[in-house]
């Protein structure tokens, strides 16, 4: 009974880290439609989801778990999921808008060098990269004050 409650656990885990990539590409889809159709602007919005998202998915993160402490086999399986739904997701979208096949048109800018649509590369890096350093330097922290306490 105890083996198919873990099964069970991990298989959430895994599907938690995927619906959480999805969540993470959609605000960031978001941000840039706002800043298309109703601000006008290249990057506004987006410029600042682009800083705040992975300090927020931190939070939620740590909220998450300190309520439930999963185990490393469960943070894992999250983690995987999470990359293996972002990573092709980041692809698809970074192809269609240098392909101009992107549902978010993005609009063209009258200067000389127009980087409109670069942003989701950077958006990629900024929500995949700097989310997964800082789970780590939160759970090294954790580490290292677990070790201080027992001494």
């Amino acid at each position: 009974m105890t083996g198919g409650k873990n099964t069970t656990r991990l298989s959430r885990s895994f599907l938690y880290g995927i619906l959480s990539a999805l969540a993470a590409w959609a605000t960031l889809m978001l941000a840039d439609a706002i800043d298309e159709y109703i601000l006008r602007q290249e990057s506004l919005l987006g410029a600042a989801v682009f800083f705040i998202l992975p300090i927020a998915m931190l939070v939620i993160y740590i909220r998450h778990y300190r309520k439930n402490i999963p185990s490393w086999k469960n943070l894992i399986l999250w983690f995987v999921g999470y990359c293996l739904a972002y990573i092709p997701t980041w692809i698809v979208i970074f192809d269609c808008v240098n392909k101009r096949r992107f549902f978010i048109e993005q609009h063209q800018a009258s200067g000389i060098l127009d980087l409109n649509g670069i942003e989701y590369m950077f958006y990629g890096c900024s929500t995949l990269i700097a989310f997964v350093a800082l789970c780590i330097i939160y759970h090294v922290i954790r580490l290292i004050i677990s070790l201080f306490k027992k001494s």
